[in-house]
Formats: C-alpha cells, sequence, structure tokens
C-alpha cells in the first residue's frame, strides 16, 4: 500500500479508531465502511440552542410541548403534560443553578433527525436510549418527539448543571460522538444509520443554518446571502486574484481523503472484491469539489451582465 499515510488520515476521520487491517476485515470497520459507501441515511444531532435563566427555559419548554399539546418524557421516563407541570420545572432547574451569572447557560438544546420515511417512533425509542447513555448518570433532561414535520425529530433539553455540582461544557468533537452514539442506538431499533463527517463523504460545502432557512421560506432575502453574492461578484470582476487559502485547504484535504479511499479499495480487492466495487463506485459518485462561492459564481456567469457592486448597495 503505497499511499500509508492515506489510511492514516481517512482513519482518523473515525471517531471509533478505525484500522484497516486484513485481521478485521470481518469487523466493525468493514461494516462501517460497508454503510458509508452504501449510502446508509445520516443521522442529524444538531445543539439548537441554550436556556439562560427561568423564563427562557420555560419558553423554550412550551415551545418543543407545543404549549403542553405534547408530552415531555424526563430521565425517569416520567410524562410530563400539564402548563403547571412544565413551569415548576423550569422553576426547579434553577432552584440549585450554583454560582452563575447572567451569560450562564442553563440548559442545552439538542435536536436528534433522520430522513423523511425513517420509522418515527424508532426515532423516539433510540432519542430515549440516546439520551440515557448520554446524560442520565449526571444530568436531568426532558424530550418531545415532533410528528408535524417531514423529518422525524426529536427534541431534548439537558439541564446543565449536573448531580455532581459539574456543568456540560461541549468540547470540540462532542457532536460528533453524539451523532455515532444516535446512529448506534437507531441501528439497534434496527433502522440503518451512519454519523460520517461531511467531509469523508466528499461534501465540503456548509450545511445552511436554521435561522436562515426560515427567513428564505419567509420570503425574504438574509443579510449574509446577499453577502456572499457581493463576494463572488467582487472576485470575478477584480483585476487582481483575490487568494482563497480556504479553498487551497480544503483541495489539499479532499485529494488525501479521495486517495486514501483509492486506496482501500486496493486493499479490499484480492480479499473482498465486492466491497472493492463498492468503495469505487462510493468514489466515483462523490460531488464535485465545488464550494458555495463557486456555485454563486456559476449562477452570476449564467445570467449575464455582470455588474460591480459595493456593500453600500446591499440593504441592512
Amino acid at each position: 500500500m503505497a499511499r500509508s499515510t492515506g489510511f492514516d488520515d481517512l482513519d482518523g476521520l473515525f471517531t471509533d479508531d478505525v484500522r484497516f487491517k486484513v485481521a478485521k476485515q470481518q469487523g466493525g470497520a468493514t461494516n462501517r465502511i460497508s454503510r458509508i459507501t452504501k449510502k446508509t441515511p445520516e443521522v442529524m444531532v444538531k445543539i439548537s440552542g441554550f436556556g439562560k435563566g427561568q423564563a427562557h427555559i420555560k419558553a423554550h419548554l412550551d415551545y418543543i410541548g407545543r404549549n403542553a399539546k405534547l408530552e415531555l418524557e424526563n430521565e425517569r421516563g416520567e410524562i410530563i403534560s400539564e402548563k403547571g407541570d412544565i413551569k415548576n420545572l423550569s422553576k426547579e432547574w434553577m432552584n440549585d443553578t450554583g454560582k452563575r451569572n447572567k451569560n450562564t447557560r442553563d440548559t442545552t438544546n439538542i435536536v436528534l433527525s433522520m430522513p423523511p420515511g425513517t420509522n418515527r417512533n424508532k426515532v423516539k425509542n433510540a432519542s430515549r436510549e440516546f439520551a440515557k447513555a448520554q446524560f442520565a448518570d449526571n444530568h436531568q433532561y426532558v424530550f418531545v418527539a415532533h410528528e408535524d414535520e417531514k423529518h422525524p425529530h426529536v427534541h431534548l433539553t439537558v439541564k446543565n448543571l449536573g448531580f455532581d455540582g459539574s456543568r456540560l461544557h461541549i468540547k470540540k468533537g462532542d457532536p460528533q460522538k453524539w451523532r455515532e452514539q444516535f446512529a448506534k442506538e437507531l441501528r439497534v431499533q434496527g433502522v440503518e444509520a451512519e454519523a460520517t463527517p461531511r467531509r469523508v463523504r466528499g461534501v465540503v460545502k456548509k450545511p445552511t443554518k436554521q435561522p436562515i432557512l426560515h427567513i428564505r421560506k419567509k420570503g425574504k432575502t438574509p443579510y449574509t446571502d446577499k453577502a456572499k453574492v457581493v463576494e463572488a461578484m467582487k472576485s470575478m470582476t477584480s483585476d487582481k486574484v483575490i487568494p482563497e487559502p480556504w479553498k487551497k485547504t480544503i483541495t489539499e484535504q479532499q485529494k488525501t481523503i479521495r486517495g486514501a479511499w483509492a486506496d482501500l479499495a486496493k486493499f479490499f480487492g484480492g480479499a473482498n472484491p465486492k466491497m472493492a466495487n463498492q468503495i469505487k463506485d462510493f468514489l466515483v459518485s462523490m460531488p464535485e469539489l465545488t464550494t458555495q462561492n463557486d456555485e454563486l459564481k456559476k449562477q452570476l456567469q449564467s445570467q449575464g451582465n455582470i455588474k460591480q457592486i459595493n456593500e453600500s448597495e446591499i440593504e441592512r
């Protein structure tokens, strides 16, 4: 295997410390490679916000509970469905907040979601087990499943102050670990699910943030969208080459990742031709190395009549 560094780099993108060894061809590593290359549905675990103070916490619990129309379930399996009980819960969570200031985050709000068509009851069950495995040892929490959107999803609110007096601090890498835990719980429920980092799948465009989607849904244009158009137009109309160091980084990273997948196909070539071909097909299907800026430029070019534009022309 000529590109051993490629394997190391790809390996590092899997948090369960995958090692591509012959001895593990029938183990968890191969199973995961198979799920990724078959494009198994990807889980979504997103931190949607934080609660600060009783009023903020109560407002969020009212929101996710649809003003007591939906049942909240806590870490003990108890059901909370009355408005008075929700208010009391927000009070209870604030009675022992420990040392805090006005910026202290008292709760963490998390959304767990799967693509449309996934069994909703199994998503809820997997969310329950995820919360239990991840937080029940030291934190109180409530969760509720929403049935009114195409994507089956669960809202989970965790009290940050733990039983031991420590606070929940989300470290870099925690959301990915949470994704993997949620995917694992879904598979226990019989739902095919994966939690692959976007870059491993060759995806370089970041997903659109929820507030931006909400603004677009209202038929308005977010300021960030306008700013991106300005940036794209400037780079197209300027006489000078505008450096894009971030694009170079992405390109180099993707060269390494795609090279590692190619080496992996060779690795399986003799012992497991079916897997090798599956990896090759996956590699061919990877998206082009196109950023949002690239797509904007392409759209603007197709429209023609590119003109110079200043930031002052953007509506604020």
